[in-house]
């Protein structure tokens, strides 16, 4: 059966595609703001994004419940897209420009992602896919490069990125696996990292938090506990409901280069031509690995499905 969509929803849908890129692009940008503008640093970013995306989704989460998921499952989540891979992107964005995340962490995170899911469930993908996986690998070496030549870059920082990356394919695969829907996973998310996090931060920060000024948390309170965590979700759901998951997900591909785009106009970061072609590299690979396609499994494998995230979050 084909699916028709009206002009009016395809726009639509790609309208809240582009939304959600803007959004999630805005990451590194609105965090690397607070941590070399502000006087709040990384612990403070983490407190503030699940205090109050915890709290926002605290009553759906105890509607909903944990749906059948193991603590196993959920603490794999937790670490992998809440308060530690906070945490560890954060460290690098405080020594890095925006442009080394955009590259390194996007494009190993869906590079991970294939080769764990090729190494633990036999998957085989595509000539395209594998072209896609090829080019992401330049990109980010070519990042690394750039980054351990010396230039704007720590290689402490490329290293934390890579860590990010690494996470974020293991709350990809976990919570695809799991067939948790985005809002679920989400929630799971938000609400155990607010309830494990705020105790340790309260109790060896107090609300020392409340010094700085209301404008530079009102700000993080905003993007990182509305905007990333409920709205950009919503419009990244629609667009795949009016698209299709295989049109949809590719606004995932627009991501860094939103990122490195925004970096420039408020953070006044303009990348180098290195920098460029990384971007350039990472997302065509992105593209053609998010793009439909049907895996091939390995004889007397499991197969499976390339992962996709619920939701490309940062």
């Amino acid at each position: 059966m084909t699916l028709t969509v009206s002009p009016e929803q395809r726009w639509a849908g790609i309208l809240c595609g582009l939304a959600a890129a803007l959004i999630w692009g805005a990451f590194p940008v609105v965090t690397r703001l607070g941590l070399t503008r502000t006087p709040l640093d990384a612990y403070d970013i983490t407190c503030i994004r699940y205090g109050v995306s915890g709290l926002i989704l605290l009553p759906y989460l105890l509607r909903h419940g944990r749906r059948g998921l193991s603590w196993t499952t959920i603490g794999l989540m937790v670490v992998g897209i809440g308060a530690p891979y906070m945490l560890v992107v954060a460290q690098g964005l405080a020594l890095a420009p925006v442009e080394l995340f955009a590259v390194v962490t996007p494009g190993s995170m869906i590079l991970l992602s294939i080769l764990i899911s090729a190494r633990l469930f036999g998957t085989r993908l595509g000539a395209r896919a594998n072209a896609g996986t090829a080019l992401i690998i330049g990109g980010v070496l070519l990042a690394g490069w750039h980054s351990f030549a010396g230039a704007q870059a720590s290689p402490y920082a490329y290293l934390m990125f890579l860590l990010g990356g690494l996470l974020w394919a293991i709350y990809t695969l976990v919570s695809k696996w799991s067939g948790s829907d985005a809002l679920h996973a989400t929630a799971i998310v938000s609400v155990c990292s607010m309830v494990l996090y705020l105790p340790v931060y309260l109790g060896s920060r107090g609300l020392r938090i409340l010094q700085a000024p209301l404008w530079d948390i009102g700000i993080q309170v905003v993007y990182q506990g509305l905007l990333v965590s409920t709205v950009a979700l919503f419009f990244y759901s629609r667009s795949v409901q009016l698209l299709g998951a295989a049109l949809g997900s590719t606004f995932a591909a627009l991501v860094p280069g939103t990122a490195m785009v925004l970096a420039a106009l408020l953070l006044g970061e303009r990348a180098d031509s290195t920098a460029i072609a990384g971007l350039l590299v990472v997302t065509a690979g992105m593209l053609l690995t998010l793009l439909p396609q049907r895996p091939r499994p390995l004889p007397g494998a499991i197969g499976q499905p390339t992962p996709r995230p619920p939701g490309p979050t940062p």
